[in-house]
C-alpha cells in the first residue's frame, strides 16, 4: 500500500458515519463502473468476424482470457491451432499481444469468444483432392495410443495408422512396440 502514498485518486464515497468523522470510499469501484462502461461500448462495436488485438491476461488450462481493451474474451484451446496442443501455455504467455477473432458474442452474459486458427483456412478443407486415396504421405509420430499411432501429415492434419494396418508378418498388439513419438514414416492414405 505504501505505493499509494501521497498520490491523488479520484474515489466514489461508500458511506459517511458523521458520529465517527469517518468517511469510507472505493477506487474499485470507480475502475469497475469504468470497466463496466468500456465493455458495453465494446460489446456495441465488436462483430463476428471482426479482428481485434488485445493482451493475454490470464491462462488455464482450457484456454486464454485476452483483455480487449476493456472486455474480457476467452480463446478455448480447441480455437488456438488446428493442430494438437496439451496446454495453451505452449502457444501463448502473459503480457503477450495477440491479433485474434471474434466468433461468438453473448451479449446477455457480456461474453466473447475468440479464435486464433480461425484466421487461417481448416487444413481439411478439400483434404480428399490434396491427399487422394492411395497416395503415400510422409509425417510425424504425433502421439500414441494401444490402438494405433497418430501421424501429423502437415500441421493440423492428422491421420490413424491401426495396429492392424502397421505389419504384414507380425502381430502387433501395441503400436509402442513398432512406433515411437517422433518417428517420421512414411504411409499410404487408405
Amino acid at each position: 500500500m505504501d505505493d499509494f502514498i501521497g498520490k491523488e485518486f479520484d474515489v466514489k464515497i461508500l458511506k459517511i458515519n458523521e458520529e465517527r468523522k469517518n468517511i469510507v470510499v472505493s477506487r474499485r469501484e470507480l475502475l469497475e463502473d469504468d470497466r463496466a462502461g468500456k465493455r458495453a461500448a465494446i460489446l456495441q462495436e465488436v462483430h463476428k468476424g471482426d479482428m481485434k488485438t488485445g493482451v493475454v491476461k490470464n491462462i488455464t488450462d482450457f484456454g486464454a482470457f485476452v483483455d480487449l481493451g476493456g472486455l474480457d474474451g476467452l480463446l478455448h484451446i480447441t480455437d488456438m491451432s488446428w493442430k494438437r496442443i496439451s496446454h495453451p501455455s505452449e502457444m501463448l504467455s502473459i503480457g503477450q499481444s495477440i491479433e485474434v477473432m471474434i466468433i461468438d458474442i453473448d451479449e446477455e452474459k457480456s461474453r466473447v469468444s475468440l479464435g486464433l486458427k480461425q484466421k487461417t483456412s481448416d487444413p481439411w478443407q478439400n483434404i480428399d483432392e490434396k491427399y487422394p486415396a492411395r497416395s503415400k504421405v510422409k509425417g510425424k509420430v504425433v502421439n500414441l495410443m494401444p490402438y494405433g499411432a497418430f501421424i501429423e501429415i502437415e500441421e493440423g492434419v492428422e491421420g490413424l495408422i491401426h495396429v492392424s494396418e502397421m505389419s504384414w508378418t507380425k502381430r502387433v498388439t501395441r503400436a509402442a512396440d513398432i512406433l515411437s513419438v517422433g518417428d517420421e514414416i512414411e504411409a499410404i492414405i487408405l
